[in-house]
């Protein structure tokens, strides 16, 4: 089984100069954590990849103006990508080693045809293999990963920079991606908070 059986055709794609509410604005209609980032049209070259995370952390967390911050200032430009043509194996091994759930397919131009998430992978795996063990195997740590860094970390040291930065502007845009993310970051942030206070020695009425 190769990528070109197990891709979405035609995925939805930002350009460098969109603006990340753009880009927020087309996961949140496709449903999706990240799009892949194509130099124009007429080439659809794959020249980035701009996740969720990148907006919040590069742009929500910093406080900086997102009408006018392009899809090109947060951008990931080390994009991992799948020729059609790689087999089931393949696509597992670099979603495991790169710890990422969607992978842009490209053609042997480099135009970008297709993009493979986890959920794909895990649909069109062989009936010797449980579902389950796919997404295990696409979620355990890969080299980069053996160094004590999760995903986990991540996350702390996003909700972190978001207690640092304040909601503040960026709270719309994080309801924009995600309301009940945007709910839950805001409970975690007060907890967080008064778990600071207690450890500074900070009384309530301070």
């Amino acid at each position: 089984m190769t990528c070109r059986d197990l891709m979405t055709p035609n995925p939805a794609c930002s350009m460098p100069r969109d603006t990340v509410v753009t880009a927020a604005m087309l996961m949140k209609n496709n449903d999706v954590g990240s799009v892949p980032v194509i130099l124009d049209r007429d080439s659809m070259r794959v020249v980035g990849m701009v996740t969720d995370r990148d907006i919040a952390m590069r742009v929500v967390a910093d406080q900086r103006d997102y009408y006018n911050t392009h899809v090109e200032d947060v951008m990931s430009k080390d994009v991992v990508t799948c020729s059609a043509d790689d087999d089931y194996d393949e696509v597992i091994e670099a979603m495991k080693q790169h710890q990422i759930r969607r992978i842009p397919v490209v053609d042997s131009n480099k135009r970008l045809c297709g993009i493979i998430a986890v959920a794909d992978v895990a649909r069109e795996a062989p009936e010797e293999e449980e579902v389950g063990d796919v997404v295990h195997r696409v979620s355990e740590p890969g080299p980069s990963q053996q160094n004590g860094e999760s995903s986990s970390v991540a996350r702390y040291t996003t909700a972190g920079l978001l207690i640092a930065g304040g909601l503040g502007v960026g709270a719309g845009l994080i309801y924009l991606l995600d309301p009940r993310w945007a709910r839950r970051a805001k409970e975690s942030m007060g907890d967080a908070v008064e778990s600071l206070k207690e450890t500074a020695g900070i009384s309530q009425d301070e």
